[in-house]
């Protein structure tokens, strides 16, 4: 069986793909795999080092800030179309996986024109316009929020499964994700994470928090700097201890260990917060395409599961010091962890993969591939 992953542009896109592939490998051994992308950023590295081949589309995502700068775009995404049909004739897939992004676009519609039949799934609760635009002919539109629902019009079928998260979010306990990360039982946990590249205004706010001493109980801190770091000068005021990283492979415990997660509100993060079961701030980008990221909070927010502090915030404001007030009410923090609990999809990758295997079956049937 042949399975075409296209997602690309951003790890909130690449990684849900993943992690449908992992829930078609965990029925069906038997799968070949090709995902298409971008190819800029770092989607090539992540996936070849799953093991899995990757294909780079030079495609160009449309700015609307910047019209002038489309005309180059257009170019490169003519190519990108090119490159999709030709990758789709040699590898002739049984079924494709459209995980959003500008990148997926095209290896999409590429399968849609040579009659392969494909799934999608939507991250964000304001749907992007690669999903949209493909939603007609899609044998399922995978929704990680309910309400996105009424985004979908003229979809030709549409479920909500949520966000494929790592499984082990709803399965791991809190004394064994602290044993990974080598943390006390009966110190809080907070956990700060700006996605893998980092986020400047979240660094540079924690980092003003931390040179206030904390009168309170010792608190630990695992702050996911990011590649590009952070203006900390490594050393934390009396009452904290700082366990800083730019980048880790044990992402899922450090959710689950944490007593409440500081974040920036990108689809998936989200999700594994509501998975883990833990309160939670949001700060989203600003300058997120379509403001989706605030709409990604406010579905938590309205939950009763987060804090939403705007980015231009951020200069009156110290994060830390929220999290500790919120965490000094015990009630209320679980309160907004189960909360957010109730919104998670923790099977979600499977619910998909179980859809894709037999979508796939009966089309290797009717073309006599069985």
């Amino acid at each position: 069986m042949r399975v075409l992953m296209a997602a690309g542009g951003t790890g909130g896109h690449l990684i849900p793909a993943i992690r449908i592939a992992e829930g078609i490998t965990r029925r069906r051994r038997d799968v070949e795999f090709l995902f298409a992308g971008s190819d800029r950023g770092f989607e090539a590295s992540v996936v070849t080092s799953r093991g899995y081949r990757y294909i780079g589309l030079p495609a160009r995502g449309l700015s609307r800030r910047r019209p002038w700068r489309n005309i180059g775009a257009m170019w490169a995404n003519l190519r990108a179309a090119r490159m999709a049909r030709r990758l789709v004739y040699d590898f002739h897939p049984d079924v494709a996986v459209g995980c959003g992004g500008y990148a997926a676009y095209f290896p999409i519609r590429a399968c849609a024109a040579a009659g392969i039949p494909y799934v999608l799934q939507e991250q964000n609760r304001l749907p992007g316009l690669t999903t949209r635009w493909l939603s007609r002919r899609a044998a399922m539109t995978f929704l990680a929020f309910a309400e996105t629902r009424q985004q979908f019009p003229g979809a030709r079928a549409v479920e909500w499964a949520g966000n494929p998260v790592d499984p082990r979010l709803a399965e791991l306990d809190r004394a064994g994700a602290r044993r990974a990360w080598e943390l006390p039982d009966d110190v809080v946990v907070i956990l700060i994470t700006g996605g893998s590249t980092g986020a400047r205004a979240i660094n540079r706010n924690v980092a003003q928090g931390l040179a206030v001493p904390n009168s309170g109980a010792p608190v630990i801190v695992l702050w996911q700097t990011g590649a590009q770091g952070a203006n900390w000068n490594g050393k934390a005021a009396s009452g904290w201890t700082v366990r800083p990283f730019a980048f880790t492979d044990r992402m899922t415990e450090a959710f689950v260990a944490a007593d409440l997660i500081v974040s920036r509100a990108g689809a998936l993060t989200v999700s594994e917060i509501c998975a883990a079961g833990k309160p939670a701030i949001l700060i989203p980008y600003p300058l997120a395409t379509a403001d989706h990221q605030t709409h990604n909070a406010r579905a938590l927010v309205d939950a009763g599961g987060a804090v939403m502090i705007e980015d231009h915030r951020l200069a009156d404001v110290s994060l830390l010091h929220e999290a500790l007030n919120l965490l000094a009410d015990r009630d209320r923090a679980a309160r907004m962890g189960q909360a957010n609990r109730s919104l998670a999809r923790p099977q979600a990758a499977d619910a998909i993969a179980t859809f894709v295997i037999e979508l796939a079956q009966r089309q290797r049937s009717a073309s006599g591939r069985a």
